[in-house]
């Protein structure tokens, strides 16, 4: 019989203040994701400096474009780099969303005007299964997730 394999949820990142808080157990996993996410878009900007920016110039813009499409936004999840940033950004429905397409690729634009290399796509609703279809949901950042949304 085959042992079961034991699935790592995404990384749930917590907002308050302007600050964006990783629990401890996570942390060193989310080090790894900014480090590869910040790598992948060859940013002039010293090494310790590197996380600060990732979260001020990329995450905390991307959470709040999707906090405010929160009527049509579930979920928002960046998987482990390679090669570039991606981020999927579930939507409420379950059929693809055209007038929210031209509103991400306005987000994608403006974090590349910012220097950033990523990729936003959108994702219909679905089972939570189904995000494996999209990306590695083990290891991804959680960046937005309205309450009863995310995995359990």
């Amino acid at each position: 019989m085959a042992a079961a394999v034991a699935r790592k949820e995404p990384i749930r990142l917590s907002y308050r203040d302007g600050q964006i808080m990783v629990t401890p157990d996570d942390q060193d996993v989310f080090f790894i994701s900014a480090e590869k996410a910040t790598d992948a878009c060859r940013q002039a900007v010293k090494t310790e400096e590197r996380i600060s920016v990732f979260k001020s110039r990329f995450l905390l813009p991307l959470h709040g474009w999707c906090a405010k499409h929160s009527d049509r936004v579930a979920a928002c999840y960046m998987p482990l780099p390679a090669g570039h940033i991606q981020a999927f950004i579930v939507t409420s429905s379950s059929r693809f969303d055209f007038a929210l397409a031209d509103e991400i690729a306005a987000l994608e634009r403006d974090l590349a005007n910012d220097f950033w290399r990523v990729g936003v796509f959108q994702v219909p609703a679905g089972e939570d299964r189904s995000l494996a279809t999209f990306f590695n949901p083990e290891g991804a950042l959680e960046v937005y997730a309205q309450r009863g949304s995310a995995s359990k």
